[in-house]
């Protein structure tokens, strides 16, 4: 069936739209209508779509079922962003920006970011989120024209989603995962958003004359060309879209059309991604209101804060709507802590000479053009997100126009630079970066539904095989490669970084990596790093470059098994050379392989991103460095490696003389003799060689109670801390058979081993897993005052149990530790178990495990009363140090009274300055700091970026 419309979908972070248009015929595009839910019992209709998500309380929830914006469980729209300052816990929001994320697990439910008003069960995941938002839409389109038949429907028509230009590979397949999602046609297809604002300015204007003629410096022609356009007949258009959540720049190259024909254009560079937008203003500007609400130092309530952050979006726009005197008041009025919306408030209020400052000054200030962003050592970090460090909209974009060609017009887009003030201030700017050169600035009477109309046009151009933007690869694909050479001073030397795909690279092109003598191990897991850059245009795929941290951003590494069957060649010893085969697709989306030139073993495999890899960032911004992967090499002899695998199975499976038992120590000492090495310098990838060979023996844990404790015991040695290396989520899979087959002699000194066990690897276990066990021992923590130590330390390492799960423990491990600690007896197990559940910098799980703050008073004011400075009472100290650390981020940070009060106690305890001040001022989380909070040392060479 042939689809009678295109259909535009404007998937915005704060504001969405949907627009279309026949596709035959020349019809202009229109906006659809949204129904939505004003406030409760109230139903408008509105251009636009608010992106915010709202789970109603169960009180209100039946109001909002049943009439034509009651759609599922959550609410979409007005009433949702209206909600978010009233019930801040309810709604999920900035759903587009998480999908950039790759310090998140975006397949993870955790929004509303931060919420303890929802349970755990009903969160969502962003995908899950922009997936609502997009069926929404569905949903709307179908009540309004499905009722004319079948070809009406939504399933039936062109669907174009836009991104912006700055989305990666996988920002990408993660819209079009929410769009499949959202129950859309699978022909969905993706745009860039600044492309899509141009197509709608072309779209009101006539492209064979109006665009040229609209050009700075060209005289219109009194003939058509009959020449072929030179170099000196181009001109460039910018694009600047600034929405909320995103600042997305892009440059299109414009020559006049042959014979009076249409001009080409095409889209020659696209700015790397930059969170920030709107959203960054609000946040200013609540910014600026806190310091007169709470006063110089002091802070706002988490409830607080967000009921501010609304007020402060509804100000901004307020303010910015129209011009108005200096000295206009803007008030704002916020409960008081504690109190409920009728009680007691606090009020403050701004000029519009400070909203202007805070504007122009903090966001668009004049800065020359050889200006760059500012690398701030702590950028702001709101609902988890990883803002841009600097603020500044317009040192982004010089540094975008940086070695490019003379901007001759710009267009401005995005609900941000709806004011003519700031549109003004921008392309003047741009004219004093050239010297002076004019900038035409095109007109946009709707910035915030041009991305959607522009769409629309796309996808009837697609249909009809109209003539588009040219529009090519807009970055580099490089992955990372080992090398010996040194760098100057004999340091390491940056990465050497290899183009697989180029930037500038057509849809379907194939580029074959073929030179490089690259390898493959078999049927073993490998990984490489990589990343992307949108300045390496004379970059060729094969060439070889330096990483630096400017211009190469870092993706989630790429993965595959290179599986092959049964046979000689199934050796997992085994090495084939491949060459490397890179596409991007019809989509857009990045293909690439692994592709055997043996004519033995032949096969091609998949190298896919492992977007688990990335699930967790530090909560805090490090030095930039190049995360070079750690080294793939054994740091013992090959053929003492195999020979160490071998003794280890026959030590299970082999005969042995009456009363020679089986221990862990006896296992030790045999492959610390046979590998030449102590088990403490075995690195990451010995470690996990010798792992095959346990695997193999598991069944030899029946044989006796020596054979099960020695099995345990190194299995937790071998797999620690559960992930960091390639394949380690297909280890813990084998390991988890023992949970499921059961301890063969389930006594007690078994029983201890599988604790340690678990809380050695509990960084690569699921949180479904981690609850299991949980499940299988609460009973003991509720009903018994003898719990062993490794259970009570076991369970204090599982970072992915829910917040309820958490909370009952802290509650009873706190009660504990105070009456062993009355009873002048060891509690220092609890209160390193403390210590994790209350971190505010987990080791493995993301932000959205860690517990809220007033879990933290409530366990400071119960362990107040004592000694900090006994000996016998250490743990306290770093308990307390973990759980009041400085995150920068404010839904994880202590209020600074409290951080203030632990502080001082830490320092009567004898705590030295340096520590204490992490309790004070935020200070990122070293590499060196991570280890400490496993417990115990780590295999060499493995680094703990996430699980």
């Amino acid at each position: 069936m042939n689809a009678r419309f295109s259909i535009g979908i404007d998937l915005g972070t704060t504001n969405s739209a949907l627009a279309y248009l026949p596709i035959e015929g020349d019809a202009p595009s229109d906006v659809l209508p949204i129904p939505q839910w004003e406030s409760f019992g109230n139903l408008c209709e509105a251009s636009s779509l608010p992106s915010f998500l709202y789970l109603p309380e169960d009180a209100v929830a039946d109001q909002l079922q049943g009439r034509e914006a009651g759609r599922g469980d959550w609410v979409v729209g007005r009433l949702a962003r209206r909600r978010a300052g009233e019930s801040t816990g309810r709604v999920a929001h900035s759903a587009k920006s998480w999908l950039c994320h790759h310090g998140a697990d975006r397949t993870a439910p955790f929004l509303p970011w931060g919420s303890d008003a929802i349970p755990a069960e009903r969160k969502i995941s962003p995908i899950r989120a922009a997936g609502l938002i997009l069926n929404y839409f569905k949903s709307v389109w179908d009540d309004r024209f499905a009722a004319a038949g079948t070809e009406f429907r939504f399933d039936a028509q062109d669907v174009t989603v836009t991104v912006p230009a700055s989305f990666d590979a996988i920002a990408q397949k993660l819209t079009l995962s929410a769009a499949e999602e959202a129950g859309f046609p699978d022909h969905v297809r993706l745009l860039e958003e600044p492309q899509a604002a141009f197509y709608a300015w072309l779209e009101r204007h006539d492209a064979t004359q109006d665009l040229w003629r609209r050009l700075p410096a060209t005289e219109p022609a009194t003939e058509p060309a009959t020449e072929p356009a030179t170099e000196s007949d181009a001109h460039h258009v910018l694009v600047v879209d600034i929405g909320g959540g995103t600042s997305d720049f892009s440059l299109f190259e414009i020559r006049r059309g042959a014979a009076g024909g249409l001009p080409a254009i095409r889209r020659v560079a696209v700015s790397d991604h930059i969170l920030l937008g709107g959203d960054n203003i609000d946040l200013a500007i609540a910014h600026r209101l806190e310091r007169k609400l709470a006063g110089l130092g002091e802070t706002l309530s988490g409830a607080q804060w967000e009921f501010l952050i609304a007020r402060a979006r509804d100000l901004k726009e307020r303010a910015l709507a129209e011009e108005g005197a200096a000295d206009e008041v803007f008030p704002v009025a916020l409960p008081s802590r504690g109190a409920g919306l009728m009680a007691g408030s606090l009020s403050a209020q701004l000029t519009r000479q400070e909203l202007e400052e805070i504007l122009f000054d903090g966001f668009f200030p004049d800065c020359p053009a050889g200006d760059r962003p500012r690398k701030a050592h702590a950028a702001l970090k709101e609902w988890g997100l990883p803002f841009a460090a600097d603020s500044a909209v317009t040192r982004h974009l010089a540094d975008f126009l940086r070695d490019r060609p003379r901007v001759d017009a710009v267009l401005f887009n995005g609900g941000t630079l709806y004011p003519a003030s700031l549109r003004t201030r921008l392309a003047d700017q741009i004219g004093r970066w050239q010297d002076g050169a004019p900038v035409l600035v095109l007109d946009n009477p709707e910035p915030d539904l041009a991305v959607a109309r522009g769409a629309a046009r796309f996808g009837r151009l697609v249909h009809r095989r109209g003539r588009r933007i040219e529009a090519d690869a807009p970055r580099a694909v490089f992955i990372a490669a080992h090398r010996q050479r040194e760098g100057e001073g004999g340091r390491p030397a940056a990465p050497a970084l290899v183009c697989v795909l180029p930037e500038g690279a057509q849809p379907d092109e194939t580029f074959a990596i073929t030179e490089l003598d690259l390898k493959l191990r078999v049927n073993r897991p490998v990984r490489w790093q990589a990343y992307t850059s949108t300045r390496q245009r004379k970059v060729r795929a094969g060439d070889v470059v330096d990483w630096n941290p400017r211009d190469f951003m870092p993706l989630p590494p790429l993965e595959t098994v290179a599986k092959v069957a049964d046979g000689a060649a199934a050796d997992t010893e085994r090495v084939i050379p491949i060459e490397l085969t890179a596409r991007t697709n019809e989509l857009g989306l990045l293909q690439l392989s692994c592709d055997s030139t043996d004519p033995a073993i032949p096969g091609s495999w998949p190298l896919d991103f492992n977007l688990r890899a990335s699930e967790r960032e530090d909560l805090g911004p490090t030095a930039a460095v190049a995360p070079a992967p750690p080294p793939a090499e054994p740091n013992v002899a090959p053929d003492a490696l195999d020979t160490a695998a071998d003794r280890l199975q026959a030590l299970f499976t082999g005969p042995r003389r009456k009363g020679d038992k089986l221990t862990a120590a006896r296992a030790f000492k045999m492959l610390e003799s046979t590998l030449g090495r102590p088990k403490g310098d075995w690195n990451w990838v010995v470690v996990r060689r010798l792992w095959p060979a346990l695997e193999a023996v598991m069944p030899a844990r029946a044989i006796s109670v020596e054979h099960e404790e020695t099995w345990l015991i190194l299995a937790g040695f071998l797999l620690r801390p559960g992930f960091g290396a390639p394949g380690d989520e297909a280890r813990i899979d084998t390991l988890w058979r023992v949970r499921e087959q059961g301890l063969r002699f389930p006594g007690k000194r078994i029983r201890l081993q599988e604790h340690i066990l678990w809380r050695r690897v509990a960084g690569g276990l699921d949180k479904a897993r981690q609850e299991r066990l949980l499940s299988a021992e609460i009973e003991a923590v509720r009903t018994r005052t003898d719990a062993p130590p490794e259970l009570v330390q076991m369970l204090g390492a599982l970072e992915r149990i829910s917040h309820d799960a958490k909370a009952e423990l802290i509650s009873r491990f706190t009660d504990r530790a105070l009456d062993l600690i009355s009873q002048g007896r060891h509690a220092t197990p609890y209160l390193a178990a403390l210590g994790l559940l209350l971190n505010r910098t987990p080791l493995y799980a993301g932000p959205d495990a860690v517990v809220s703050p007033e879990l933290v008073e409530r366990t400071f004011k119960a362990f107040q009363p004592l000694d900090w400075s006994d000996p016998a009472l250490a743990e306290i100290q770093t308990l307390f140090l973990r759980a009041a650390r400085v995150t920068g981020n404010r839904s994880l940070d202590l209020p600074s009274g409290l951080r203030g009060r632990i502080a001082t106690r830490l320092e009567k305890a004898g705590m030295g300055p340096q520590r204490v001040a992490k309790v004070r001022d935020f200070i990122p989380v070293e590499q060196s700091e991570r280890p400490a909070l496993f417990g115990e040392a780590l295999p060499p060479g493995l680094v703990l970026g996430s699980a």
